[in-house]
């Protein structure tokens, strides 16, 4: 069993290196960092999705802390964020969770953080966080 401390510790590395990430690129995408935001298969602009939710958690997420998209957690979406680079992510909204489907990063941590739930939201080390450090992408679970 993990010691409270070493949880602790654990949560405030989590949300350094969230803020971290945000505060890299406040702002539009960097131009040597473009993306291509796919929802449910479809090129979209990016921005808020179904703004008028009832539900109050949102999923936002970010590249190298430019805010790309953002959708209520109650929904099922598809997202796939591709970088000039060739960094990919998929990210998989159920309506009940959001998970990272698939990165093609090296160490795939963003893939094994699990999925985000309402029930385990509060007690993930990670929170309502899912980061994939390679690709400078964030998912974040949180009420609007």
């Amino acid at each position: 069993m993990w010691k409270i401390s070493t949880i602790k510790k654990l949560r405030a590395f989590a949300l350094l290196a969230a803020v971290a990430l945000t505060l890299a690129g406040c702002g539009s995408p960097k131009p040597d960092a473009p993306a291509e935001v796919r929802l449910d298969g479809q090129v979209c602009s990016g921005g808020s999705i179904s703004p008028k939710s009832d539900d109050s958690l949102r999923v936002y997420i970010t590249l190298d802390g430019a805010a790309l998209i953002d959708l209520p957690f109650g929904e099922a979406h598809r997202v796939t964020v591709t970088q000039a680079n060739g960094a990919e992510n998929e990210i998989e909204l159920t309506g009940e969770a959001v998970r990272m489907e698939h990165a093609n990063c090296e160490n795939q941590d963003c893939v094994n953080m699990g999925a985000v739930t309402r029930e385990n939201l509060e007690l993930r080390v990670m929170g309502g966080f899912i980061i994939c450090l390679p690709h400078k992408l964030s998912v974040e679970v949180r009420d609007s």
